[in-house]
């Protein structure tokens, strides 16, 4: 792996929330179900907490962005990518944060942007002496209250940095996350064959 210098992760605060809520009442239903019902029931509820919560992690875990001096690498749930800011043609913000190279663009899942009225209830003090937008106006992904804005902003900086002082990008690589996708696979159709087998 290239070496990364005076790395930035970013992952969105709300997601341990999303996590947290999804995780509650998904063991609560386990309680009830394992103190009120049959080892079969048990077994069945088990098997499906255990597919929901791998698939919430995946989700609203597993995903983030990593900004550094050399590049940035996105993580989504089934996919990792790692691009050197050599090869960066652009940054957007407009449904998520996201970044085209070779004239493909590679979405986000930890920056995604709000709805479209966001921008409106941006303040002009918010976004002074960001170089973002024109004539006052920005678009709602753009925002500095937004997690597409606050990273793609951060992004932004580490790109002009990169230019400026002629640094030396990383590599580029994309790897695919088969050990979530094989977990959350798997307990699904643990929990699908459970499900069969209580019949």
């Amino acid at each position: 792996m290239s070496s990364r210098s005076n790395v930035f992760l970013y992952r969105p605060r709300t997601i341990w929330l999303s996590a947290g809520v999804t995780a509650f009442i998904v063991l609560a239903l386990v309680i009830e179900t394992i103190a009120t019902r049959t080892l079969k029931a048990d077994l069945v509820a088990i098997a499906w907490a255990s597919f929901i919560l791998s698939g919430a992690y995946l989700l609203f875990v597993h995903p983030k962005v990593e900004i550094f001096d050399e590049g940035i690498c996105i993580t989504n749930p089934l996919q990792q990518v790692t691009v050197g800011w050599h090869r960066v043609e652009a940054i957007e913000a407009r449904y998520t944060m996201s970044i085209q190279v070779g004239g493909k663009t590679i979405y986000a899942w930890a920056a995604p942007a709000p709805g479209r009225y966001h921008a409106r209830s941006v303040h002009p003090s918010e976004v002074k002496g960001m170089d973002i937008g024109f004539d006052n106006q920005i678009r709602p992904g753009e925002s500095p209250r937004s997690d597409s804005g606050q990273a793609s902003y951060i992004a932004k900086l580490r790109l002009k940095e990169f230019n400026e002082k002629g640094l030396t990008g990383c590599e580029s690589h994309v790897s695919i996350n088969y050990r979530g996708a094989g977990i959350t696979l798997g307990s699904l159709v643990i929990a699908l064959a459970f499900y069969a087998l209580s019949f």
